[in-house]
């Protein structure tokens, strides 16, 4: 009976996974309408002052200029910092990569831009709300918007290119990691007071995020951009990042609203189903136990604390005001939760209260220190503090789930392949 349900399985393998020549081909098909979506509209773009890149080797993802541009420095905002890489002497002049959805191209000044087509209706709302507040988003940690362009049907959103990465390259101090977190609880109360729920910062972390945490996540990429980009993507050779950080030069936004929501209200009440649309490894339980809605605003700082506890959780003994912060975005008690307002406010009193001294010391990277759990059950962020700090602050550490909840959770995670709330929109 075994060996038959392993020969049925593996007749299912066989049958489900497609001919390498057929997944060639399609992706040979995929590139070409890629192409020929951007470069049909190149002259276009061209009458609207942005050169885009010509696709040499789009499997490479490598897009070229006729004239290599790297040698533009400006940094005016909104436009970053670029260039300070180490010659890779096999590489292109400038690498980035490219999709049905976005193309990178230079204005008429030489300075680097990114165009996304924009996919649905909220999303182009949205944009079209931000654009009116564009003089705001510098201070609130959004990508800012230089235009919004509509061709025919579609509708396109210019944005100056900045790059991935956060953390790539040199030393991290405990400001710098201040500052990271400081900017995402900005972005994220600035949408909440707009309306606007992102829906994906939990998948803000990537590559470099990975790096740090060592931990596993079925994310999407990156939602957070640097005011720098080089000529290699998430390299970690670039000798300008770590000058600019030092100097205290570099900051960080919040981007892509292609699966945000734009709510009637900030007392916006959401069907439980909706939580499950965006499907990630890490998101908390507010919809685990039979609820029938669900607060959008409160689940996104459930998702942000989630992402936060996974990736720095493990610099607590260095920063302990962490420990309630985080603990108060993850509770179960969504009474106590932290709003994006509270939560920005809580920050910045405890923030206030580090010295210089404190704030220029290094973060390390220690592999083993790393704790890749975030539920207050299978770990203890308070561990360690100090007892006066405990004594303070204990009041905002986040209960562990009674026996009950465990319970119907159990069910929920072993019942939740057949569910209908699991079905993607």
């Amino acid at each position: 009976m075994l060996s038959y349900m392993k020969l049925f399985k593996r007749q299912i393998s066989v049958e489900e996974t497609p001919p390498e020549d057929d997944r060639e081909a399609a992706i040979q098909a995929e590139e070409a309408e890629v192409k020929h979506f951007w470069e049909s509209k190149r002259d276009w773009f061209s009458e609207k002052g942005y050169t885009l890149f010509k696709f040499e080797c789009l499997r490479s993802s490598i897009p070229l200029l006729d004239t290599p541009s790297l040698n533009v420095e400006s940094s005016e905002y909104p436009y970053a910092f670029c260039g300070g890489d180490l010659p890779y002497p096999d590489s292109e002049v400038l690498e980035a990569y490219n999709s049905e959805k976005v193309c990178f191209a230079q204005d008429q000044q030489g300075r680097h831009v990114s165009i996304k087509k924009l996919s649905k209706e909220d999303e182009t709302r949205i944009y079209h709300l931000l654009f009116e507040k564009r003089k705001s988003l510098a201070e609130n940690s959004i990508l800012p918007i230089i235009e919004i362009l509509e061709y025919k049907d579609l509708c396109f959103v210019v944005t100056p290119r900045w790059g991935d990465g956060p953390f790539f390259c040199g030393r991290i101090s405990i400001r710098d990691i201040l500052h990271y977190i400081r900017c995402l609880l900005k972005a994220i109360y600035f949408l909440h007071s707009n309306c606007i729920v992102h829906r994906v910062s939990v998948a803000m972390a990537c590559d470099h995020m990975l790096v740090l945490t060592k931990s596993i996540k079925d994310l999407k990429d990156d939602n957070t951009l640097v005011n720098h980009f080089g000529a290699y993507c998430r390299n970690r050779r670039n000798e300008m990042r770590p000058k600019l950080r030092s100097a205290g030069k570099l900051t960080y936004v919040l981007f892509d609203f292609d699966l945000a929501l734009l709510l009637p209200s900030t007392e916006c009440r959401l069907p439980s189903r909706v939580s499950f649309y965006v499907m990630t490894a890490i998101i908390p339980f507010d919809t685990s136990h039979g609820e029938l809605d669900y607060d959008p605003y409160k689940f996104e700082m459930g998702c942000l604390g989630i992402f936060l506890c996974e990736t720095f959780q493990h610099y607590i003994p260095s920063i302990p005001f962490l420990a309630p912060l985080f603990d108060r975005l993850i509770t179960d008690k969504l009474e106590l939760r932290f709003t994006a307002e509270e939560a920005l406010q809580f920050f910045d009193q405890m923030h206030a209260k580090l010295s210089p001294q404190q704030l220029s010391l290094d973060a390390p990277i220690d592999i083993d220190s790393i704790i890749p759990f975030w539920e207050p059950e299978k770990h203890d962020r308070w561990e360690g503090l100090p007892e006066e700090f405990v004594k303070e602050w204990g009041h905002f550490r986040a209960p562990k789930p009674s026996l009950y909840t465990r319970f119907l959770r159990r069910i929920s995670l072993a019942y939740s392949h057949v569910s209908p709330t699991c079905l993607k929109k």
